[in-house]
């Protein structure tokens, strides 16, 4: 049975708990209304089809196109021929690739990879993304008019500003804490969240939002955010931030994951 509810996060600083981010409020009338947590969980449908954009990397791309998949080989010869460079087909045959948005002026197209790239810290990439378009002076021309945009990895998120009241957040990347393996008897998850914005090298303690937490028989669901930190920052590499997700009930052997990538990724310990 799937139970929705308004969830808690708590900080750990040197092994300390300490409350960090308060209930934090997820796209459910129960939880805006401030329905007990679990009540209803009887009736609680199966997670509904994603209807708002998805983001992959900076760009936003369709749900349905993801499902849909249109071969990029069914575009117009004259566009097949452009993205036929070795600058685009690097990664893989254009075969592979799908569309996602197609204007007269600009298109995008996705290739699943065989293997994710994993950078580490959770930042893992399924997806290779080309973006081109008609605009003058391109980073990369191909043939007239087109040249590439964008071209990157990534994995397709669901765009947070769609799932709570909780205001303006960023990414995160996350991973279990090797600190504090799950456990089967455990009625709590400690886990790592590392933010994608810059923050002077610093964690984000205190302002990590978990947005969703769905519990099944099979696995436990968890959508993270981060709210923005005030005032300005440089760029360094962020270290991971600790956090505890408390559970309805114990662990057991249920797969924990990361809810907010497309399709819904499996958590590990940071590589």
């Amino acid at each position: 049975m799937k139970q929705r509810r308004c969830a808690r996060a708590r900080a750990r600083l040197g092994g300390l708990a300490v409350a960090a981010a308060a209930v934090a409020v997820i796209a459910l009338a129960g939880c805006a209304a401030g329905e007990p947590a679990g009540a209803g969980a009887a009736a609680e449908p199966a997670r509904p089809a994603i209807e708002g954009p998805l983001f992959c990397g900076s760009t936003e791309i369709a749900a349905e196109a993801l499902d849909e998949r249109r071969p990029a080989t069914e575009l117009p010869p004259d566009v097949v021929a452009a993205l036929e460079s070795p600058l685009v087909l690097g990664i893989a045959p254009l075969t592979t690739w799908f569309v996602v948005e197609e204007r007269d002026d600009r298109l995008v197209i996705m290739t699943e990879h065989d293997e994710p790239v994993d950078l580490g810290g959770g930042d893992i990439r399924s997806f290779g993304l080309v973006a081109i378009s008609t605009t003058p002076n391109p980073a990369i021309p191909l043939d007239a008019p087109w040249g590439i945009d964008t071209a990157a990895d990534c994995s397709p998120r669901i765009a947070l500003g769609d799932l709570g009241d909780v205001g303006d957040l960023d990414d995160v990347t996350l991973t279990l804490d090797p600190d504090a393996p799950p456990e089967a008897q455990a009625d709590e998850l400690a886990l790592l969240a590392t933010e994608s914005a810059c923050n002077s090298g610093q964690p984000a303690t205190g302002r990590i939002e978990v947005i969703d937490v769905v519990e099944t028989e099979t696995t436990v669901e968890v959508v993270v955010g981060v709210r923005p930190r005030s005032g300005g920052a440089t760029c360094p590499s962020n270290p991971p931030t600790p956090f505890t997700i408390e559970l309805e009930r114990p662990l057991g052997d249920r797969m924990i994951l990361d809810a907010r990538v497309v399709p819904a990724r499996e958590l590990a310990l940071p590589s």
